[in-house]
């Protein structure tokens, strides 16, 4: 076992976790911090405890005796929030919190820093040529953007120390426990939903798998070629989105339902929903070239793509059967079933009313971050009401001149909810549960959170809804959400259903 001490940031992280569990099998000492909020306590030798980390955390008892420091941890996510600035957020912990550390480091004579930056740093997507380290770029996404600045502030940090600075630039990371969109696409695949993603076979996109990634970490450590030098990394193995998703369905064993559109049908709908970036991102490429990793380290992917999806996809279905215990399978089968209905019956009504609303406002599709099952972020989908500007608060807080003529008649039949069935089929929504709120709204979460409706998925229509009790009164509102929760069964389940479309209850209405 080396006797090298190595200190981890973000711990609690998905990589951080997987790092950790890797590198404790290696070296005599590996400290791994966690970030607990309001706290600035250290624990044992194994882990520490921290709270926020920016510009001014101290981390001088985390670095007694640490060789090397691999900081993984990172502000990724931004909640919608008018009051502050994206960038600004990110730089907090992203740059100004990685250099606080860093020089920290180099001050206490940690011997090397391992910055996991972001591939955001060269750019977007690329088009024939494959991203390379030496890409001359400024990106202009916040996140990428504070990402970058560290890495410039590491330079010079490692210039004016005897610190010694490795960062390493990771595409898309997947592996057991993986989040967010690639979790989603898994969802999707591994429920059968029919996705028009069967064309897109001509994009190059670059993914890693988490046990490439922590083996290259753990090259980084000791190999001296890594010293003040940057990395790509992959599987070395690009997939358009067609095959990616092809590689999913075979890793989870199922039949993969893909349906042949072309790019064009993207393009078009991206500029209807007003989310260019939707396209980029699923018809573009992102590749990128691995060839100085692999020379200067000697360092080649351990581990296969499809074996690293196989296991990404086996801890994803256990993790289905683990959830299946506690969700009401009878609900979630009847509201799939009516989702798909639902949307092929109202599908002329949803057409007309997005040709409509383009000439309305511009953007007919109205999509907001709400806080969905077990406090996790989600994207709701409405039609939009009020124009593009308007500033995004919950509809109590609204005013009734923001909101358009054909908005007044969607809000009045509920026809601006129909989208939500999209919500429902991913498995983001119910149709009957208490409604999303927004995350600016803490004096709601706190009420409901303390009450367990947050234990469920939220829905298009509940107790609440039909009796008009709105976002206004928190805590009447949370109580209501507990009630239903306590005594939702089929029939209620239907009765809200029935309610709701006979014109019971004001939906989300404005002042």
């Amino acid at each position: 076992m080396d006797k090298k001490s190595v200190l981890i940031t973000g711990g609690n992280g998905f990589l951080g976790s997987a790092l950790t569990s890797h590198l404790r099998r290696r070296y005599s000492s590996v400290k791994s911090s966690i970030r607990v909020q309001n706290t600035d306590k250290f624990t044992s030798d194994a882990v520490i405890e921290v709270g926020a980390i920016n510009k001014s955390t101290n981390w001088d008892k985390a670095l007694i005796g640490i060789d090397v420091i691999v900081h993984t941890a990172a502000r990724v996510h931004i909640m919608h929030d008018s009051s502050s600035d994206p960038l600004d957020d990110f730089r907090e912990v992203n740059t100004y919190g990685t250099l606080n550390l860093a020089q920290q480091a180099a001050d206490t004579g940690v011997k090397r820093f391992i910055f996991i930056s972001s591939i955001k740093v060269n750019g977007e997507s690329t088009e024939r040529l494959p991203f390379k380290v030496n890409d001359s770029y400024i990106p202009t996404d916040p996140y990428g953007l504070s990402k970058y600045e560290a890495e410039v502030g590491l330079h010079k940090i490692a210039k004016e120390t005897a610190l010694e600075v490795v960062i390493i630039r990771p595409p898309l990371v997947y592996g057991p426990g993986v989040k967010a969109n690639f979790a989603t696409m898994m969802k999707w695949v591994n429920k059968g939903v029919p996705l028009p993603l069967g064309g897109i076979t001509e994009n190059k996109r670059s993914l890693v798998s988490v046990d490439n990634l922590v083996d290259l970490i753990a090259i980084c450590i000791d190999n001296p070629n890594a010293a003040n030098e940057t990395f790509l990394v992959s599987d070395n193995d690009n997939v358009s989105t067609t095959g990616l998703l092809k590689k999913m369905a075979v890793a989870l064993n199922v039949p993969s339902r893909l349906i042949p559109l072309p790019v064009s049908w993207f393009t078009f709908v991206a500029k209807l929903l007003g989310k260019p970036a939707i396209s980029r991102r699923l018809c573009g490429s992102l590749h990128v070239d691995i060839s100085k990793t692999t020379d200067l380290l000697n360092w080649t992917p351990p581990y296969g793509a499809e074996q690293s999806m196989k296991k990404t996809a086996d801890a994803f279905l256990s993790n289905i059967k683990t959830d299946g215990a506690v969700a009401s399978m009878a609900i979630r089968s009847i509201d799939v079933l009516m989702a798909v209905l639902g949307l092929i019956v109202t599908s002329p009504i949803l057409f007309i009313v997005a040709l409509i609303g383009y000439f309305d406002t511009g953007s007919p599709i109205f999509i907001q971050e709400r806080v969905g099952r077990d406090k996790k972020p989600f994207k709701l989908i409405k039609f939009r009401t009020m124009p593009m500007d308007t500033k995004s608060v919950a509809s109590h807080l609204a005013n009734t001149v923001s909101i358009t003529k054909l908005g007044r008649f969607l809000r009045k039949t509920k026809i601006d909810e129909l989208p939500q069935l999209i919500n429902v089929l991913k498995g983001e929504m119910s149709l009957v549960g208490p409604r999303p709120n927004l995350f600016n709204q803490k004096e709601l979460i706190n009420e409901r959170d303390s009450r367990g409706v947050y234990d469920i998925l939220p829905g298009i229509t509940g107790l609440a809804q039909v009796n008009n009790i709105d976002m206004s009164t928190p805590k009447l509102l949370a109580e209501t959400d507990k009630k239903m929760m306590e005594t939702l069964t089929i029939k209620n389940y239907f009765i809200y259903i029935f309610q709701t479309i006979t014109g019971r209850g004001s939906g989300d209405a404005v002042n």
